[in-house]
C-alpha cells in the first residue's frame, strides 16, 4: 500500500482489505472473537492509527499491537 503523506481520509477498497488483513490478525492473535466489543474497539483504534497516517500493514499491525497491549495492562 502506498502511504499518502496529504492523508486523504477517504478509506478506498485496498486500505479496506488492508485494514481487514490486519483486524483479524488482532483478533486471532488475542483470541477475540470478531463482533465483540473488544474487537470493535480494535477496529475503530486501527482506523483511527490509518487516518493518522499509519497505512502500511506491517506499521499498522505493529502499532496497533503496542496500543492493544497498552489497553490490556491497564485494565
Amino acid at each position: 500500500m502506498i502511504d499518502r503523506p496529504n492523508l486523504d481520509p477517504a478509506l478506498y477498497p485496498s486500505d479496506l482489505q488492508s485494514l481487514k488483513s490486519v483486524f483479524d490478525q488482532l483478533c486471532q492473535e488475542s483470541h477475540i472473537q470478531p463482533g465483540s466489543p473488544e474487537a470493535e474497539n480494535i477496529a475503530s483504534e486501527l482506523v483511527r492509527l490509518f487516518q493518522d497516517g499509519i497505512s502500511d500493514e506491517t506499521c499498522l499491525l505493529s502499532a496497533a499491537r503496542t496500543r492493544h497491549q497498552d489497553l490490556r495492562r491497564a485494565g
